[in-house]
């Protein structure tokens, strides 16, 4: 007997021990198509994916492969290959999606801390100087100097303290300018 019949003969025996529920049997399996698994990891690159999570997927859809092949219909390598390399570009698929972008271009708080990159501090934020739409546009001239303080203070770019202060106002004063703010924003974005 050739090389080749024996390691058809042998496959064919796994694949029926492990319908049977032999695990021995799938661990010689993979072994068998180790090269394979070693291409395709080679080939997709999957960003968090180490070795290990590419043999424990690798042996998942070798055991789901094996269930499902009727040994009189092909070849399992090529029913395999295929169910691995689909499996791997699902894989890159969604790491690549677009709404997982922002994942890929942030970094983790050590890394910032190592480069001396601060986190953005919210006394740095700022009012938009060209409005978002007519309706802000509208609401913003209408606004006092107060009513405009009272949004900053709303939004948490100013302290309400600071306000205070600085206007010489009551804290009663802020709040009813704070009022009059949120029945100008309602008559105003609403309407």
């Amino acid at each position: 007997m050739k090389d080749t019949e024996k390691t058809i003969k042998s496959e064919a025996e796994l694949i029926q021990q492990i319908k049977e529920g032999d695990d021995e049997a799938l661990i010689n399996l993979c072994q068998l198509y180790k090269p394979l698994i070693n291409k395709i990891k080679n080939i997709y690159h999957v960003r968090y994916y180490d070795n290990q999570d590419w043999e424990q997927d690798a042996m998942i859809i070798c055991h789901e492969s094996a269930i499902g092949f009727d040994l009189n219909k092909g070849k399992f390598s090529s029913y395999y290959k295929t169910r691995l390399t689909n499996h791997a570009r699902s894989l890159v698929r969604y790491d690549n999606a677009y709404r997982r972008q922002a994942l890929k271009q942030s970094i983790s708080l050590e890394t910032a801390k190592k480069n001396h990159i601060l986190p953005l501090n919210k006394s740095f934020a700022s009012m938009p100087e060209i409005p978002l739409s007519e309706n802000i546009a509208i609401l913003t001239a209408r606004l006092s100097d107060l009513e405009i303080n009272a949004l900053l203070v709303g939004l948490g770019i100013k302290e309400q303290e600071d306000v205070i202060n600085n206007l010489k106002i009551s804290q009663l004063t802020l709040a009813r300018a704070r009022s009059r703010l949120v029945q100008k924003m309602r008559q105003t974005l609403l309407n």
